[in-house]
């Protein structure tokens, strides 16, 4: 008798750390979460979003996004990889970013496939303050001694307000706390985000004071510029990316285009991209109006080709590349580029 009680306590005993162990187990599972791609953004006001999960199992042969998340669903990190290798092509401008969070300050850092810390954009650290709600309300760049710097568009520091409307309201200032814009090629002061019911962004708009305005700067066109308009599919990838005056019409940018058109896959892979001018006519001039995408099935780009408005192979005016291709190791890291023409005569070598 005794003897039976000592194997059913065993059992139970066992019974009870198999379970907190799956217990466990799951806990660690729910915090991390796989995706294909990072939703796309025009603001560091925003938090990385994936689009396309995936499984761990998947994960392993496809390349991902992975998302870590602390017990008070705080994301702490994404990484780019394949089966826990770190890439260096990620959208992010890296290959892993991390978040730390000191009271009401959320920390950003930046780490390549090497997992060492880099800059992005001349800054080493993004600091962000909180509301007490969690919303992002102003972020300032810190080099690598947390002293306050300029990023490469002479931004040292970010203020945000949720407006009553719904809409992000930026504004942006350098170390003298004068007001700078966006950058050179958009030359915006205050500028305001619009997102739909899915947190995906509709429009980023410039402002003067309470009115929409539209900039005249050089950069701007002929016919200036107000706001840019997205269009998402219901996964979140940006289908249509254009840009408009106050009263709605079609505006060139610096670059020549008015308008971007993609192509997505079940997967959310742009595999075709083409640009528009302010008359809607396919872009011209010295430019490329259409560009084709392939991927292999890990989900990495390994061909991209330059394409006339009529899908024929050109060369790019500026530097005479029709095809540029990507080759990867077994791990998934790019170890070699080739370009070639339309011929596919190849031009030169990359590693």
């Amino acid at each position: 008798m005794k003897i039976y009680k000592l194997l059913l306590f065993l059992l139970i005993v066992l019974g009870l750390n198999s379970c907190n162990q799956k217990q466990a187990k799951n806990k660690a599972d729910g915090n991390v979460k796989y995706y294909r791609s990072i939703q796309f953004s025009e603001t560091p006001w925003d938090t990385e979003k994936g689009l396309h999960e995936l499984t761990a199992e998947e994960a392993k042969s496809i390349n991902s996004y992975k998302f870590t998340y602390n017990d008070n669903k705080q994301l702490v990190s994404v990484e780019y990889n394949r089966n826990n290798v770190l890439l260096d092509y990620s959208s992010v401008n890296a290959a892993k970013l991390t978040y730390t969070y000191e009271g009401d300050k959320q920390i950003k850092r930046f780490f390549n496939e090497k997992n060492e810390p880099i800059k992005n954009g001349g800054a080493s650290i993004f600091e962000y303050k909180l509301s007490d709600s969690g919303i992002r309300i102003a972020m300032r760049y810190l080099d690598e001694n947390n002293t306050p710097v300029e990023n490469r568009n002479k931004i040292n520091n970010y203020q945000w307000t949720k407006l009553d409307d719904g809409m992000i309201k930026e504004l942006r200032y350098n170390l003298a706390g004068e007001s700078v814009v966006m950058n050179e090629f958009c030359p915006f002061f205050e500028l305001r985000f619009s997102y739909d019911n899915n947190g995906f962004v509709t429009r980023m708009a410039n402002y003067n004071a309470d009115t929409l305005y539209n900039c005249t700067a050089e950069n701007c066109g002929d016919i200036g510029v107000s706001y840019f308009k997205f269009e998402n599919n219901a996964s979140g990838d940006l289908l249509r990316f254009s840009v408009h005056n106050t009263v709605g019409q079609l505006s060139n940018l610096y670059w020549g285009w008015a308008k971007r058109v993609n192509v997505v896959d079940e997967k959310g892979y742009v595999v075709e991209s083409t640009q528009f001018d302010q008359d809607n006519e396919y872009l011209g001039g010295k430019n490329v109006p259409v560009s084709k995408s392939e991927y292999d099935e890990h989900g990495a780009l390994v061909k991209k080709i330059s394409m006339d408005k009529d899908k024929n192979i050109v060369n790019n005016p500026g530097n005479g590349v029709a095809i540029v291709e990507y080759k990867y190791n077994e791990q998934g890291r790019r170890v070699e580029t080739f370009q070639y023409d339309k011929d596919h005569v190849l031009l030169a070598e990359k590693k």
